[in-house]
């Protein structure tokens, strides 16, 4: 074995477990614009199979006591993979969205991406993201 093939293995052998394994991934969603309610704010994580579909229930749904500032959420245990964030501030506390005329939202209420149109509900294509890694979102209700 020649020195540098030596070491190596000894560098291999002294690197503590943890380093070898892959540091978990999380997702911090911060949500901000909150309406006047004291009510909490409410996030659901959609796959392309559950986004807006009325049978189904999201991937997974979350409820977070609102503050001054907005709201946060950190998620750590979501696995890999294309999601879109809906979310509204539930500002009477019913746990439904409120909507008013033509069943547009009463209360305040935000998709993750980029793309905005008042009058349609998002594709997923237009609010997807790919959670491959820790990341950040900011969601600014409307």
């Amino acid at each position: 074995m020649t020195a540098f093939a030596l070491i190596a293995s000894i560098c291999v052998m002294a690197a503590p477990q943890s380093a070898l394994q892959k540091a978990p991934m999380s997702l911090r969603i911060i949500v901000l614009n909150l309406g006047e309610g004291d009510g909490p704010v409410r996030i659901s994580v959609d796959t392309e199979e559950s986004w807006f579909v009325d049978v189904t229930e999201p991937f997974r749904s979350y409820t977070v006591e609102r503050t001054v500032e907005g709201a946060e959420l950190q998620i750590d245990d979501l696995p890999p993979g294309a999601y879109a964030l809906r979310v509204f501030h539930d500002e009477d506390g019913d746990g439904e969205l409120k909507r008013g005329a033509f069943g547009i939202p009463a209360e305040p209420y935000g998709f993750s991406g980029l793309k905005t149109d008042r009058l349609r509900p998002k594709s997923f294509g237009d609010a997807k993201f790919v959670f491959d890694t820790t990341m950040k979102l900011t969601i600014k209700l409307r």
